[in-house]
C-alpha cells in the first residue's frame, strides 16, 4: 500500500510538472494598443456633433486582418461615444479607417473635412 501511494503521488508529480512546463511554453497574448488607437480616433471627437449619429467607413474588411475589422469598429464607437457610429455612409458626417490609400472611398458625394491621419478621416456627405 505505501509503494502504491508513492507511485501515485509521483505520478501526479510527473503530470503537473508536465502541465507546467506546456503552459510555459505558450507564447504570450499581445493585444493591440486600445489606448493609443482611442486616444487617435478621440481626436476627431471636437469635430463631431455633441450627439446624433455619424457614418462609418472601413477598407480593413478587404485587408488581410478582417476578422479584427468588427473590433476595431467597436474600438471607433467608444472613442467616439456618445456620438452613435453607423457602418453606413449615408450620414451628414462619415469617419473613416483606411488601411490601404489606394482603395478610393465608394461614394463619390463624400467630401474630405479633415485628415487626422494613419487613415483616420472625417468626411461629409455633400447629399445629407
Amino acid at each position: 500500500m505505501n509503494r502504491t501511494k508513492i507511485a501515485v503521488y509521483g505520478l501526479l508529480t510527473i503530470i503537473v510538472l508536465t502541465v507546467f512546463n506546456l503552459l510555459l511554453d505558450i507564447p504570450p497574448v499581445k493585444f493591440p494598443d486600445i489606448s493609443s488607437f482611442d486616444k487617435h480616433v478621440a481626436q476627431v471627437r471636437p469635430s463631431l456633433p455633441s450627439s446624433g449619429t455619424i457614418g462609418y467607413y472601413t477598407d480593413f474588411a478587404d485587408a488581410p486582418g478582417a476578422k479584427d475589422a468588427l473590433r476595431e469598429y467597436e474600438l471607433v464607437q467608444y472613442a467616439l461615444a456618445p456620438v452613435v457610429v453607423d457602418k453606413s455612409v449615408d450620414h451628414k458626417l462619415v469617419i473613416t479607417s483606411l488601411h490601404n490609400a489606394q482603395n478610393p472611398i465608394p461614394n463619390r458625394n463624400l467630401k474630405l473635412v479633415h485628415d487626422f491621419g494613419s487613415g483616420i478621416q472625417l468626411l461629409r456627405n455633400r447629399t445629407k
